[in-house]
């Protein structure tokens, strides 16, 4: 199978504009969502589609994920695939990356259509290429791991995983730290994705920072650092402050608290001297 060219693309540069009105009406929506205690959904629901109808493509992938699964109340949101499948739609009819990578998911997972793997491949890399970071680090695994050994690609899953790295969604960053941890070895670079995510407001990666510098890491932590009091101390309040405040984040992590360079790597393991870059 021929693939296309690897481009590295940005999400926020293919992303149509969002309407103010529109905006406000999502905003209104998100903060009900998020309120402790019982959910008005009807208000919810309703303020999402005004702000549809205004063609806000974040609510429609919100929307879009209530009727995915159904969430129940008095009155709930009822599970409905075909509504889901309509928004997607909406999403892929305005070229935004998210919905070509929903629209993929759907066909490979056959949630509201009929599984699609043909389909799925092509949405996904339509999503990579306009810079969806999901759909990117999804095809950094499929060439580092889901291919045949003699036909797996690091330098090609590499450009995907680096891609999405540079972008600002927590989850495609921890599984670039991953990828350098897992596939590459290369610790200080793996933990200098885990510290962006951080910064970003990922708890997964507060525990990597948290293990990698704890006097007894665990297995699953153990980034090779030399056990820091304080830098453990640092990452573990900051963590704590997280739990408590799950919107917290935390923008000068990194130029207020650079990492030390790794005892055997330096701060990068194939630029010893060099730290990483985006």
């Amino acid at each position: 199978m021929a693939y296309p060219t690897f481009t590295c693309a940005y999400e926020k540069d293919h992303n149509p504009p969002l309407d103010p009105q529109a905006d406000q009406w999502f905003k209104q929506a998100r903060a009900l969502e998020k309120a402790r205690g019982v959910k008005d959904w009807p208000t919810i629901v309703g303020l999402y589609e005004k702000a549809i109808a205004k063609d806000h493509w974040k609510a429609m992938h919100n929307l879009a994920g209530l009727y995915r699964t159904g969430w129940p109340g008095q009155p709930g949101v009822e599970k409905d695939l075909n509504k889901m499948l309509e928004l997607y739609e909406r999403m892929v009819e305005l070229k935004v990356p998210l919905g070509y990578y929903n629209w993929a998911v759907a066909a490979e997972r056959g949630k509201g259509m009929l599984k699609s793997d043909r389909m799925a491949s092509s949405y996904m890399f339509q999503a990579a290429q306009l810079g969806s970071p999901l759909a990117q680090v999804q095809l950094g695994q499929y060439f580092a791991f889901a291919l045949p050994r003699d036909k797996q690609d690091d330098d090609m899953a590499e450009k995907y995983y680096r891609c999405a790295g540079a972008q600002d969604n927590p989850d495609a960053i921890e599984k670039t730290a991953s990828f350098y941890d897992t596939a590459k070895r290369n610790k200080p670079r793996s933990l200098f994705y885990y510290q962006r995510a951080a910064s970003m407001g990922s708890s997964i990666a507060f525990y990597a920072l948290v293990g990698a510098f704890s006097e007894k890491p665990e297995p699953i932590n153990n980034f090779g650092y030399k056990p820091d009091p304080v830098l453990h101390k640092l990452y573990s309040d900051l963590w704590r402050q997280l739990d408590e405040n799950p919107n917290l984040r935390f923008p000068d992590l990194m130029k207020d608290h650079p990492l030390p360079p790794h005892p055997t790597q330096g701060f990068d393991a194939e630029h010893p001297d060099r730290r990483p870059e985006l």
